[in-house]
């Protein structure tokens, strides 16, 4: 005999616990959804591609992100539309994607065909380094590029020296000395926004002229990065307190600049290029008794205060260290024929480190 159903056997929910449920259950659906939804996407678009072989593809000019996707689909060389056309719009590479033709290897992966596709064919790679002179860009600028002379790119970058940031860039080979100047300009503001903050400016106690004119000789002085803060320190703590920098790369700096016969003032130069400038050693390390007492605003062995202007380019690693320098009871530093940096906290001691570590 079969049981007649009896509701008072069984729990019931409430309308109240029901509607509890259901808000836990949104609740939880809302929390879980986005990092699932961002996993898949970080899975799905670092999949490699489905096609097994070699493809050539070219992109014409004018054409879209859109355009782009549609034949990548059709060929294999992408998994999603969706997923790239998302991909490539978020990383800001839709505006610098070139036309020319590409070489598409089997199982290209999203981001990797992102990256390629922002370098036409014809691109040509340069490398700026750290601690380079304006001068110095110039002389790899112009024999890289057929269009670019060396003094056009001097007039074009001579108020900018330390705000050309050092990278490896790629560039088309009919760019402009202003294009790259202005390339190289902006990758500086980018790199920087986080660093040279108004916050973290006004916590070190100084302007950006200043931090980056301290970080372009921190940059030339210690090659250590664990030194770096500690010489920041030190160059910051004799500036506060009038005393003269005395720091070799400002010399090296304002010497040459004057061998090459350029303006040593607050304005900054041109220096020709010619058989002398193509050979110099820019940083010359033997100073003698004249170099070191050279009158020039750049000269901190025989001035008080900053030079009026930065002397070289900057790494992300010197501008932190001046942002972030390190206090100590040190007023000099020596950097060893050995490669270390010795410190002293009085001149007798720094003469007997020069002594015993450089004779």
């Amino acid at each position: 005999m079969l049981d007649v159903f009896d509701p008072n056997k069984y729990h019931m929910l409430s309308k109240e616990q029901k509607r509890n449920f259901f808000l836990i259950l949104i609740l939880v659906v809302i929390l879980l959804f986005p990092p699932l939804l961002f996993g898949y996407y970080k899975i799905a678009v670092t999949r490699p591609s489905q096609t097994d072989k070699e493809i050539t593809f070219e992109i014409k000019e004018g054409e879209t992100t859109s355009q782009i996707a549609d034949r990548l689909y059709e060929l294999g060389a992408i998994n999603s539309k969706v997923l790239f056309n998302f991909y490539i719009a978020i990383n800001h590479f839709d505006k610098n994607i070139q036309a020319g033709v590409y070489v598409i290897k089997a199982g290209t992966s999203i981001p990797e065909l992102g990256v390629l596709l922002q370098h036409g064919t014809n691109d040509i790679r340069v490398t700026f380094l750290e601690g380079w002179r304006i001068e110095e860009f110039a002389r790899v600028a112009s024999a890289k590029f057929d269009d670019i002379d060396y003094e056009e790119f001097l007039r074009g970058a001579k108020d900018y020296e330390g705000y050309l940031f050092p990278d490896t860039y790629f560039f088309k080979a009919k760019v402009t000395a202003t294009e790259v100047i202005n390339k190289l300009k902006e990758t500086f503001d980018l790199k920087t926004k986080d660093i040279l903050t108004v916050e973290a400016l006004k916590k070190a106690g100084l302007a950006k002229e200043e931090a980056v004119i301290f970080a372009s000789i921190v940059e030339r002085e210690a090659k250590n990065k664990d030194d770096r803060p500690i010489v920041a320190g030190i160059l910051i703590k004799r500036w506060k307190e009038d005393m003269k920098l005395e720091a070799d790369a400002t010399t090296q700096y304002a010497v040459i600049t004057e061998k090459l016969g350029c303006n040593t003032g607050s304005t900054q130069r041109i220096c020709p290029i010619d058989d002398v400038a193509a050979n110099i050693e820019w940083w010359p390390k033997d100073l003698t008794a004249e170099d070191l007492n050279y009158d020039s605003p750049y000269n901190t062995r025989k001035n008080v205060g900053l030079p009026p202007k930065p002397i070289s380019s900057v790494s992300l690693s010197a501008l932190e260290a001046v942002i972030n320098s390190k206090p100590t009871d040190y007023y000099f530093y020596v950097t060893g024929k050995d490669g270390n940096m010795y410190y002293a906290k009085t001149l007798r001691e720094h003469e007997a480190n020069i002594a015993k570590y450089l004779k």
